[in-house]
């Protein structure tokens, strides 16, 4: 894979396309940036698709490879767009039906890819992962196979600009989970940690500073800096209970990916903490968090990611989106559905703790005492 990182970067394009002999083109955009796109007075043979929803459905890749031909997909937009776009050019020219993918070996792609993200956030553009809601599957699925690697990933920061605060905020937390869950992972090595530290540095202060002014040119660079840093880390190591609890509830509320994830991420951290004290403490001075020992320092991993989210604006607890006392069976049901990442997860994902966590989150009971 080749990786361009630079302002500007997506205004050369076609020189990208151009190294890939790509021919017929789609691109697969946001609608806002598809006037963007348009603007850019390419001299290539391309069409427009700009109907992905956030969040979407399998089925939107059929109806993408029905009404276009092309050898050619260029991703340019947000997660889910950016998702459409990797499954769209591995099933281009297979007879099966994309849902007809879920549970099996990817075939090889045939298409050429490049992808462009424009929101710093999900690090899609440089995993081989991409998520769907599925009919009649209580939970997201998610495809993992070396099929879905971009040829080519252009990370441009100016086109994260546009993003509305509330965009910059739930996109940016989904980097810093991605980070974290990738650092205390089962699965971490050396070169994820390495990425993933260099990360989890640099999010707090960025995130903050783009989302309160999102013309700051020196934030918004770190932070698709961060979340390029992110995704190959989590690439390599995966996640965990973090994103297994933001799938369960998800239902709930509907929120973006982000925000779903974020919203519980400070009780997964205490709960997570006592698996690897020293990584957990690493993760609370980043969010400028300390205690009297090891162990009280790591606890307050999840007081300062708190801190984080209610600088955002974020909520911090499950009852700000409507869940109660009554959907802790389900959630909890819910979390086991996702087997990898509560296999992945530093601390054993027992049932009966999950209650106590779920009801925790709902509450917004956080521990800040040290015993």
């Amino acid at each position: 894979m080749r990786v361009v990182f630079g302002w500007g970067r997506l205004e050369r394009i076609e020189e990208e396309v151009e190294r890939l002999k790509g021919g017929k083109v789609v691109f697969i955009a946001d609608r806002a940036v598809r006037k963007a796109v348009e603007e850019l007075n390419l001299s290539f043979d391309y069409e427009i698709f700009s109907d992905v929803e956030p969040e979407p459905e399998i089925g939107i890749v059929d109806d993408i490879i029905e009404k276009f031909s092309f050898d050619t997909v260029v991703g340019v937009g947000g997660g889910s767009t950016l998702d459409v776009a990797k499954l769209t050019a591995v099933a281009a020219g297979e007879k099966a039906k994309a849902v007809e993918l879920v549970g099996k070996k990817l075939p090889e792609r045939k298409c050429k890819l490049l992808l462009c993200p424009t929101t710093a956030g999900t690090g899609s553009e440089v995993t081989k992962l991409a998520v769907f809601k599925i009919p009649k599957r209580e939970v997201k699925y998610v495809f993992d196979d070396e099929s879905l690697y971009a040829d080519i990933a252009i990370i441009d920061p100016k086109l994260t600009l546009s993003c509305p605060p509330h965009v910059t905020a739930s996109s940016g937390i989904d980097a810093f989970c991605h980070a974290i869950e990738a650092y205390t992972s089962l699965f971490s090595n050396p070169i994820s940690d390495m990425f993933a530290e260099k990360a989890i540095a640099i999010i707090p202060k960025a995130l903050r500073e783009a989302y309160a002014n999102g013309e700051n040119v020196r934030a918004r660079t770190d932070m698709s800096f961060a979340s390029l840093l992110a995704g190959i880390a989590f690439n390599s190591a995966g996640t965990g209970l973090g994103h297994a609890l933001g799938y369960a509830h998800n239902h709930i509320h509907n929120s973006p990916h982000g925000k779903s994830v974020g919203i519980t991420m400070p009780y997964v951290l205490q709960y997570n903490a006592i698996a690897d004290l020293e990584k957990h403490a690493r993760i609370a001075r980043a969010l400028g968090e300390s205690g009297s020992s090891l162990r009280e320092t790591a606890l307050r991993a999840g007081i300062g990611f708190a801190k984080l989210l209610k600088d955002l604006g974020m909520p911090h607890k499950l009852s700000d989106v409507g869940a109660g006392e009554d959907d802790i069976e389900k959630i909890v049901d819910r979390i086991f559905l996702s087997e990898k990442h509560v296999r992945r997860n530093p601390r054993v994902v027992r049932r009966e703790e999950m209650y106590d966590v779920v009801r925790k989150s709902i509450h917004g009971i956080l521990r800040e005492e040290e015993y």
